[in-house]
């Protein structure tokens, strides 16, 4: 695994974290003596899910209560395709979610904007906040953010 990005002035930052997507995403690659050759994969997950794939790959049973799930079927030939596609990530006061087409965040803070939304197909480089411009989309994403919300910040404010 890789170290994740680090902004060089993107998004108005000079630094390492933040929740977007330069500072989120990380290469990972995964090598195992059963698989001989490579693979590129293009589906999400997060890097708490490592734990229990590499127990998987090993024949162990992760400790009761681990978080993360494992992703060694992604690794199987042919592609497994039932993968949710999701990550989430936290970093003050803010909670991010992304999926393959759309990261949306939430900032538990004063500072507008509060929700962000960025479409990837359109606007890989999240330059440009659509929240505003597509309330019905951010409506029907922010369930699926619930779901990432640890209890950290309350989400019904």
């Amino acid at each position: 695994m890789g170290d994740h990005g680090w902004h060089l002035g993107d998004d108005r930052v000079w630094g390492k974290h933040t929740i977007f997507e330069w500072a989120l995403r990380s290469p990972l690659i995964i090598k195992t003596p059963e698989r001989q050759t490579g693979a590129a994969r293009d589906e999400i997950i997060s890097s708490i899910d490592i734990y229990p794939t590499l127990t998987e790959l090993c024949g162990l049973n992760p400790p009761a209560g681990t978080d993360g799930r494992s992703f060694a079927r992604l690794l199987e030939k042919p592609r497994n395709k039932k993968w949710d596609n999701v990550a989430y990530s936290y970093f003050r006061r803010g909670i991010t979610m992304r999926t393959p087409r759309y990261r949306l965040s939430r900032y538990f803070r004063n500072e507008k904007p509060v929700i962000e939304l960025y479409d990837h197909r359109t606007d890989p480089y999240e330059n440009h906040n659509i929240a505003a411009e597509h309330p019905e989309l951010v409506e029907k994403l922010m369930p699926l953010l619930e779901k990432g919300n640890t209890g950290l910040y309350k989400l019904s404010d």
